[in-house]
């Protein structure tokens, strides 16, 4: 399967489990407000089909995910700093904020890897980014477009990120 190809399945996937879950909660309540049997037994037999849809989008989401991850790292004055993915999207999306990192401007390294049993095996694409935070630490995604300098790592920076991923844990 192709990496784009790859990539458009498992976000179709990762979508339709958010929305099987979304519908199990909503399900969930709807049953706890429920006082007769008939109607009780109509929603338990959906929940037992949604469950098993969820079932098995997990598993074929297990199938393709693990091959392939994505990590993030900040390259500050203060060196190489890893940030988990899901922190990073929070972030860039308005979800979260870095006060640490208020009113500051930082490169972003954004490594696409190859996975084998959860450990890094090669390294598939590599992307680098300004970002912008304000002074709430907010992520300003228009500003960094006004940064002529290049964002790209010294290569300490990159040896370090290398490090970081395909070392040995101690």
């Amino acid at each position: 399967m192709r990496e784009h190809d790859l990539r458009q399945e498992i976000n179709r996937l990762q979508g339709a489990l958010d929305v099987l879950g979304l519908v199990r909660e909503r399900l969930l309540r709807q049953r706890d407000e429920l006082g007769g049997e008939t109607a009780r037994e109509a929603v338990d037999e959906m929940l037992t089909h949604v469950d098993a849809l969820q079932n098995e989008y997990s598993r074929r989401r297990a199938e393709l995910h693990p091959h392939h991850k994505s990590y993030q790292f900040f390259l500050t004055d203060a060196g190489v700093l890893p940030i988990r993915h899901d922190c990073y999207v929070d972030l860039v999306t308005g979800k979260a904020i870095s006060s640490e990192l208020a009113e500051q401007t930082v490169r972003l390294a954004d490594w696409y890897v190859r996975m084998q049993d959860d450990m890094p095996q090669e390294v598939v694409n590599e992307t680098y980014t300004w970002l912008v935070l304000d002074e709430f630490g907010r992520a300003d995604l228009h500003a960094a477009r006004a940064i002529d300098a290049s964002q790209l790592p010294s290569h300490d920076e990159h040896e370090e990120i290398h490090r970081r991923l395909f070392a040995p844990a101690l």
